[in-house]
């Protein structure tokens, strides 16, 4: 609140008028309150009135500084200390996507990292000051939805693409005001005007999905097609370099060149006579079943009458040894390809025997079996989707059964995406609404039967899973 005072001789009554189109008529005192945020200057304008309605005027500017009103921990995530600069992530996967409007992740596509590098947006900067202020640099161009961006902003030139996109859509930098406020237990972001971030689908308010000091995971919807669009933003500088490149640092790994029995320090069997999905194995630690010979480590399924079942094989754990959050997994291996077989390289989530499957997550960077004619599958399991998963069948690769590939997850906090022989097939969006913020470990093994593996071979004798390395990077 302002607060104005005049004085003219032989003055009865002033007329404030407060630069804001607002004015009030007085004795001599009158008191303003600005609500327009951030730092503002207004020309004031003061009639003194004299008994016969004669007057005189004055003129003064004055600066005003209005503070917004948002939450203080989320203007200082936006903003930091005075001002921060945020811009699509474009180096990860899944930096941008859509999904369904009833989730907080992207469940229909996710861009690859760079992929749309001839969209106006990853030079974009999104500029949150802590006064309040927002600053959009286009530099010259934005990519949205074309019917918003023309029915906002006015025509082009430009043609949609086929999706019904301006890619390029021309329009100059400009200045706005946000408020970030808690809403319940969601965290908003309203910027005023028609003041935007990322991909533009006609709004103005968005969630704020996930956050650390430096990344910040946003959510709009576009109530025309009832889709939720989501990006991702980071106040670094964006990496230029891809996905699959960015975990160098070789953690841990076993390259399986000891024979015999495995390394107790890097693994630990699992060992019992049922299991889950129908399975009819017995799983064994005897090196019947497991064994390293000629630089790999061997996974036997065999026939064989032991404990109650007709099955045996193995199942070889990481957790205790190498259970970790993000990185790469390269895993080369050459599968088994008789009828009933399962064979499968996945990660479990740590906490599985406090919070139970599916609310652990669960990352299948292989499993093939007949099912899917033994082509390569990779799946992600969690509460909203533990059935059949998020999955993806490949079917480029015919020759699993009979020659190594290298197998790999590329998992950050944005995106798990999966590779074979450095190629990706599947991207999953990363959330936080995800389990796959936290501690993985992972499981080697080969099934038999089960509601994948479905009918075995009369005449299965053995089959085995060969595996040259096992390696991590962070």
């Amino acid at each position: 609140m302002v607060k104005f005072s005049a004085n003219a001789t032989n003055a009865v009554s002033y007329s404030f008028r407060f630069g804001t189109g607002d004015s009030k008529t007085s004795s001599g005192n009158a008191e303003y309150t600005y609500t327009e945020v951030g730092t503002k200057t207004y020309d004031i304008k003061v009639l003194a009135y004299s008994s016969t309605n004669n007057y005189i005027t004055i003129d003064k500017k004055i600066t005003v500084y209005v503070k917004p009103d948002s939450e203080q921990g989320l203007l200082e995530l936006l903003a930091g200390n005075s001002s921060k600069t945020w811009k699509i992530n474009a180096a990860q996967d899944a930096h941008f996507s859509n999904g369904s409007p009833d989730k907080t992740y992207s469940t229909y596509w996710e861009a690859a990292a760079f992929s749309k590098v001839n969209a106006g947006f990853y030079d974009d900067e999104y500029i949150f000051n802590v006064d309040g202020t927002y600053k959009h640099k286009t530099n010259e161009d934005v990519f949205g939805k074309a019917s918003y961006l023309t029915n906002d902003f006015g025509s082009t030139s430009q043609s949609p693409n086929s999706s019904g996109e301006i890619e390029k859509y021309p329009l100059d930098d400009y200045q706005t005001t946000f408020v970030a406020k808690k809403d319940g237990d969601e965290n908003k972001l309203e910027i005023n005007g028609k003041g935007f971030v990322g991909f533009y689908v006609g709004q103005h308010i968005y969630t704020i999905e996930c956050y650390d000091s430096d990344n910040i995971y946003l959510r709009t919807q576009d109530e025309g097609e009832n889709v939720a669009w989501y990006v991702w933003l980071t106040a670094k500088t964006v990496s230029e370099t891809h996905p699959k490149d960015q975990f160098t640092n070789l953690v841990w790994s076993d390259e399986f060149s000891d024979p015999g029995a495995l390394d107790s320090s890097k693994w630990v069997h699992e060992v019992g006579d049922s299991w889950y999905n129908n399975e009819v194995q017995s799983y064994t630690s005897r090196l019947d079943n497991s064994k390293v010979e000629d630089g790999k480590l061997k996974i036997i399924a065999k026939k064989e009458s032991y404990n109650g079942n007709n099955y045996t094989s193995a199942r070889i754990i990481s957790n205790t040894k190498m259970d970790f959050t993000y990185g790469r997994v390269d895993i080369k291996a050459k599968i088994p390809g008789t009828k009933g077989t399962w064979p499968a390289l996945w990660l479990l989530g740590s906490n599985f025997k406090t919070v139970t499957w599916p609310k652990c997550g669960e990352i299948d960077v292989l499993e093939a079996a007949q099912s899917n004619n033994f082509r390569v599958q990779s799946t992600v399991h969690h509460p909203d989707n533990y059935g059949e998963g998020d999955s993806h069948i490949t079917n480029e690769y015919t020759d699993i059964t009979e020659k190594f590939h290298i197998y790999s997850l590329v998992w950050t906090k944005q995106a798990l995406t999966f590779y074979v022989d450095d190629k990706p097939h599947h991207i999953v969006g990363n959330s936080c609404a995800l389990p796959f913020n936290w501690n993985q470990f992972i499981i080697l093994n080969v099934a038999m039967g089960g509601t994948m593996g479905g009918e075995i071979s009369p005449d299965f004798v053995s089959d085995t899973m060969e595996i040259e390395y096992v390696r991590v990077y962070q």
